[in-house]
């Protein structure tokens, strides 16, 4: 029954995708950042463990969506890529945005399908899904800096009380083709 769950999962997100590129081509966005995680932390059954990191280290990020425009939000699908350098994870991701003034809310959840490469190259489907949800203050249309907090939920090993997070602080820069 999960390889079915997951299988659906898959075909939805990939028809939606299918969809959105077709519709869209003019609200595709690439978004290339860099992180820096300042707190760790795992909630689980037990209690809550966490701290602030003592130690500065630089998280590379890409992000690329296909966003319908609704209005005052806009919501849409695309690809979310990590890199520690010397290894690389990327996986499918469903995003909401919104413009409020000067600064832009996001919400992204993905997860259930990765893809790494680097010194280990696999495909795997996992029951892991990464809800982020993100506050940048715009300098410009290209650029801006916020803050944002990363969820990593394993209901399949775990229920959904337990969790892992980390808070970062980011650098991004925005790319819209036309």
């Amino acid at each position: 029954m999960r390889n079915g769950k997951r299988m659906f999962f898959l075909v939805v997100l990939g028809v939606w995708l299918l969809g959105s590129v077709s519709q869209l081509a003019a609200d595709f966005k690439v978004d290339i950042g860099v992180n820096i995680p300042y707190y760790v932390g795992v909630t689980t059954d037990d209690g809550d463990v966490g701290d602030a990191l003592d130690w500065v280290f630089l998280v590379p990020d890409v992000k690329l969506n296909w966003l319908h425009n609704l209005g005052p939000v806009r919501l849409g699908g695309g690809v979310r890529l990590w890199t520690f350098i010397i290894q690389s994870m990327a996986y499918p991701i469903l995003t909401a945005e919104a413009d409020v003034g000067p600064f832009t809310l996001n919400a992204n959840a993905g997860g259930g399908l990765f893809l790494f490469f680097g010194l280990y190259n696999s495909i795997d489907t996992a029951g892991v899904f990464i809800p982020e949800l993100s506050a940048a203050y715009r300098f410009t249309d290209s650029f801006s800096v916020g803050t944002g907090g990363l969820f990593v939920f394993a209901p399949e090993v775990q229920d959904l009380s337990s969790f892992a997070y980390v808070g970062t602080v980011f650098a991004r820069f925005t790319i819209r083709p036309d």
